[in-house]
């Protein structure tokens, strides 16, 4: 992780549409000019499945070289997690013994405990002892090929994912268009990995850098391309408090894509995530889980997973700005779930088709379901700045009339229920909500 400077935060400047009440002219008034929301829900045209494996993904990082996951491996299956991401999986866990001989009964602990969550591991396939390049190619052959026998096939382990290094702008001096090239590093990973793991199920992709660089995505789709060799996902890190950046991000990889059509059902993962790469007090607050909520509502249908950085902190703080980046605090510290924790888990509440969600505003972005007999709508009030409150509307178009029960759910709040009879296909209900707040509105017949 690096710092990566962040994108202005561009509000769009036009008058709102229709004022609903004093409340909002108040909270337009008090802040930068922005749209506000008038959300519609058509609930008869329902779509695909909502993927939660979005965000039900973690990354650990490199803390400490034991087994983080095992002390909490309760409350991380409680999340309902499909991967998690470790790096540092050959330094700190001391897997190559030297001439050929390799020990992986450390690494096997982490992946096990990693197991026990019911998750998969994303296994970064990094580091060489001193964080350089390989001085050896084939001895870097002959390590990956082992790793990936090993987890593939000798222990079974169906989808796993194999990330080629960690962060290579940042950690082994790598380039995307001189030596010591990522592109070669990629090249020989990915033909040990093919060649270790068979037949069996696995992901194989990168190049996991610091932040979204084009030049890099270009160079590793341009190679293999040429090459032929197996990319099944590109993956990036992205840390930032404005949601435009990760959309940004988003719509630069469908323009690069269009120039490589073999690619273009790559999975898109960005395998960290958070709202700054620095200790920030955020992390330890509210606001980084309304942060997660956010950035869910927005790239839904856009990128294939995120991983959220980190599960649990370090044994020190790295700053007294915060308890550091984790879901949990270490095990010295309690292993206390902290607010982003409790995010997910309200994330997790959603479930079944998507539907149309339309008249997102500046601020409040919305993701809608059918799930069974109720539609579900998350909506989410972010504002970086922790200024924004608003009052709109949200209507439930295409309903049979008769009688309903709205039922709303506040993260890291209270949830409430009442009766509601409609004689028109509509229901709509006049929303406040506070500064980076977040609920979900489920109506059920």
């Amino acid at each position: 992780m690096k710092l990566k400077k962040f994108l202005p935060f561009i509000l769009l400047s036009i008058l709102p549409l229709l004022i609903l009440a004093t409340k909002q002219i108040i909270d337009l008034r008090k802040d930068a000019a922005g749209l506000p929301a008038n959300i519609f829900i058509d609930t008869q045209n329902p779509g695909s499945n909502l993927s939660t494996s979005l965000w039900q993904n973690l990354s650990q990082g490199g803390e400490e070289p034991v087994d983080m996951i095992k002390p909490v491996i309760g409350q991380i299956r409680a999340l309902s997690p499909k991967l998690i991401r470790i790096d540092h999986v050959f330094d700190f866990y001391k897997v190559d013994q030297g001439n050929n001989n390799y020990d992986f009964s450390r690494l096997d602990g982490v992946v096990d405990s990693i197991l026990a969550t019911g998750a998969k591991p994303m296994l970064s396939l990094s580091y060489t002892p001193d964080s350089k390049p390989p001085a050896d190619w084939n001895q870097w052959y002959s390590l990956i090929k082992a790793t990936a026998k090993h987890y593939s096939v000798e222990k079974k382990i169906s989808g796993i994912y194999y990330e080629v290094w960690n962060e290579p702008d940042l950690f082994g001096g790598w380039h995307y268009a001189k030596d010591p090239n990522y592109t070669t590093l990629y090249h020989n990973t990915a033909r040990a990995v093919v060649d270790g793991a068979g037949n069996a199920p696995y992901k194989i992709g990168g190049p996991a850098i610091t932040a979204y660089y084009a030049n890099w995505i270009k160079s590793l789709f341009a190679s293999t391309a040429r090459s032929g060799i197996r990319l099944d996902f590109i993956s990036w890190h992205k840390y930032s408090k404005n949601p435009a950046d990760y959309l940004a991000d988003f719509y630069s990889l469908n323009k690069i894509l269009s120039n490589y059509p073999q690619h273009f059902d790559v999975e898109r993962i960005i395998s960290e995530i958070g709202p700054n790469p620095k200790p920030d007090s955020w992390y330890d607050q509210s606001q980084s889980g309304v942060h997660l909520i956010s950035i869910v509502t927005q790239l839904t249908g856009k990128i294939h997973r995120i991983f959220t950085f980190e599960p649990v902190d370090g044994p020190n703080p790295r700053s007294n700005k915060s308890s550091g980046w984790g879901l949990i605090t270490h095990s010295s510290k309690g292993n206390t779930p902290k607010p982003r924790y409790y995010a997910i888990q309200f994330l997790n509440q959603l479930g079944g088709q998507l539907i149309p969600s339309n008249g997102d505003g500046t601020w409040v972005t919305s993701l809608s379901t059918k799930n069974g007999n109720k539609y579900q709508s998350l909506i989410v009030n972010y504002d970086q700045y922790q200024n924004h409150s608003e009052t709109f509307p949200v209507s439930f178009k295409g309903l049979k009339p008769g009688a309903y029960t709205v039922t709303i759910k506040r993260y890291l709040g209270k949830t409430s229920s009442k009766k509601i009879t409609i004689d028109t296909p509509t229901l709509t209900e006049n929303i406040y909500m506070t500064p980076n707040s977040a609920i979900i509105i489920e109506i059920t017949n």
